[in-house]
């Protein structure tokens, strides 16, 4: 009895024994499947490092091209020298005229007003595309006096159409045709502006204009200097800023500073 409660014993000893073998074969297999070799660890490490710096790269990138708009942003804004040249292209032919100031246009002298605006489509019209009369006289559209007119003063206020005088050279008005006769003339010559600053808000624009010194000919080739500060002061009207008011500015020229003279007394003791 004793001799088969031995083997018995015996017989579990070793099939705990198998059953502990096959565990383990199990697992190692498990491993093999499930967990990877030492190259494969390095070779997932290595992938990671290389995502991590890919990502770190890009994100400098991005923060480099952030940083670039806003520089570029702040470089438009400081810079509006784009902006400066449309307004003394737009003035030109006014400030030649140097205008007193007004509050509103209907104060402002309308000749003055309707002789820049015959002049700015002289500038900038294609004459030679226009009819002519019997004495080879170019017949200039009021239409298109009143398209520069609109440019600066906006379209809630129209030209009153006429003849006028011009530095003794006479524009006529043709009703009938609804044009002026252009005489044969030299552009007039007068002060030039120089875009000094803009201020904007939401409604309303001022531009400060530099008036630079007539020339004395055309063959006169000396550099102009500003004798004046002028404010023009734009409104917002039917979505562009019209011209509403022309006033003295704030900005002063600065005067070249002379020389006390020598007290002659004291020179001569």
């Amino acid at each position: 009895m004793s001799k088969e409660k031995d083997v018995k014993i015996e017989k579990a000893q070793i099939d705990f024994e198998q059953d502990m073998i096959e565990i383990e074969k199990a697992e190692r297999e498990r491993k093999q499947y499930t967990s990877p070799g030492r190259k494969t660890q390095n070779k997932i490490r290595r992938r990671r490092i290389i995502t991590g710096a890919v990502f770190s790269v890009l994100a400098f990138i991005g923060v480099l091209s952030i940083i670039s708009g806003v520089v570029k942003t702040g470089r438009k804004i400081l810079d509006n020298s784009g902006e400066k040249q449309e307004y003394n292209n737009l003035l030109t032919t006014l400030v030649m005229y140097d205008p007193l100031p007004f509050e509103t246009p209907d104060a402002a002298d309308q000749r003055v007003l309707l002789a820049s605006s015959v002049w700015a489509a002289i500038m900038n019209e294609d004459m030679t595309v226009y009819e002519t009369n019997e004495f080879g006289e170019t017949l200039l559209p009021a239409v298109d006096v009143d398209k520069y007119f609109a440019k600066v003063f906006g379209t809630q206020l129209q030209l009153t159409h006429g003849t006028f005088t011009d530095s003794d050279v006479e524009f006529v008005y043709n009703a009938e045709k609804a044009a002026y006769i252009i005489p044969a003339t030299n552009f007039p010559t007068g002060f030039a502006p120089q875009v000094e600053k803009i201020k904007t808000s939401f409604s309303e624009k001022t531009v400060t204009v530099g008036y630079l010194s007539p020339r004395t000919s055309w063959a006169d080739t000396s550099e102009r200097t500003v004798s004046k500060y002028v404010d023009y002061i734009f409104e917002k009207q039917d979505g562009q800023f019209a011209l509403v008011a022309i006033r003295e500015s704030a900005m002063k020229v600065e005067l070249p500073q002379v020389s006390p003279t020598p007290d002659l007394a004291q020179t001569t003791n």
